[in-house]
């Protein structure tokens, strides 16, 4: 499996959505559609087992989340990848402890935080319900 991929807790799940992929995102994305039907937009009408999404604003954090959110299935996998600080390609307006509020008004707390490659890390985002013990040494605002 690619480590990547690994990181990114994927399980095999038939579905995957993968919106704003960067070009350096290309293995990762041929690996999934190997293994599952991709999807590169979101679909209304459509339930989410397993989300990645690639963000360098705020705004898109506060426009994205109010239409996931209900979307998410069970104990979904749901990654929001920024750039890293010290990324020279992408500027970005949050960081791994601010810019998130409105996951928290979601119902949704960052568990777990992997890099993905020198430019980008992801943070993994789980429903509280399915949260048993909060062990991370962050927090996100």
């Amino acid at each position: 499996m690619d480590p990547v991929l690994k990181k990114l807790q994927y399980k095999g799940q038939q579905e995957v959505f993968v919106l704003n992929a960067p070009p350096s995102f290309g293995p990762q994305l041929q690996a999934f559609s190997e293994q599952a039907k991709v999807f590169m937009q979101l679909d209304q009408d459509h339930a989410i087992e397993y989300f990645v999404a690639f963000l360098t604003r705020k705004a898109e954090i506060d426009q994205l989340v109010p239409q996931i959110a209900p979307l998410l299935k069970g104990d979904a996998v749901c990654w929001m990848c920024y750039p890293k600080g010290t990324s020279k390609k992408y500027p970005c307006d949050f960081n791994r402890d601010t810019g998130w509020g409105i996951m928290k008004a979601h119902g949704l707390l960052g568990v777990s935080q992997v890099a993905i490659d020198e430019d980008w890390s992801a943070l993994r985002f789980r429903k509280r319900e399915f949260i048993k013990a909060l062990t991370r040494k962050f927090d996100t605002h």
